[in-house]
């Protein structure tokens, strides 16, 4: 894609984006950078977003990340955004309960949008036509395929989100 047709799906994703979900990210975003952690309940948010519309998973995800104190996930997000390594990272945050790699990738993306984009089966379809469960080792991968794909000064979740998008309506994927 130029940099029109990455403004323009971008935009069409934004478009569709609930507003809560928006505002989960806006506002994640904001505390993560000024805590360089998250905690219970903001990770709670994260699994909301990337869950939303399946409700039994998200509350079992919720309930198992609830299992550990707070101070768990506070620590452990901490360790995790020390290092500058995304596949490390998402090891590190796959040890809190109900986060997997997909998950981490959200808490990575809203960290630092310009650096990080959601990963999941989805995109790795779109960028290495395998339809397949994102794998830790993926995610550099998919770090690196968008920074190449990436036409102009988009940060790489926007450059996520016009793939995705795309994807999404040629594949009819609610």
């Amino acid at each position: 894609m130029d940099a029109d047709e990455i403004r323009e799906w971008s935009n069409r994703y934004n478009d569709g984006y609930p507003q809560e979900h928006q505002t989960i990210e806006e506002n994640l975003h904001e505390r993560l950078t000024e805590q360089q952690y998250i905690t219970q309940d903001q990770l709670a948010k994260v699994i909301n977003w990337k869950l939303d519309n399946q409700p039994g998973r998200r509350d079992r995800f919720t309930e198992d990340m609830r299992s550990v104190p707070d101070e768990f996930v506070r620590l452990v997000s901490e360790a995790a955004l020390l290092i500058d390594d995304p596949n490390q990272q998402l090891h590190t945050l796959d040890s809190i309960p109900g986060v997997g790699g997909a998950m981490a990738t959200v808490v990575l993306a809203f960290y630092d949008p310009t650096n990080y984009a959601v990963g999941d089966r989805y995109i790795v379809d779109v960028l290495f036509g395998d339809d397949r469960q994102m794998r830790f080792s993926d995610y550099p991968k998919i770090l690196a395929e968008l920074g190449q794909r990436n036409p102009g000064d988009f940060d790489l979740r926007t450059v996520e989100k016009a793939y995705y998008q795309r994807y999404r309506e040629e594949n009819d994927i609610i």
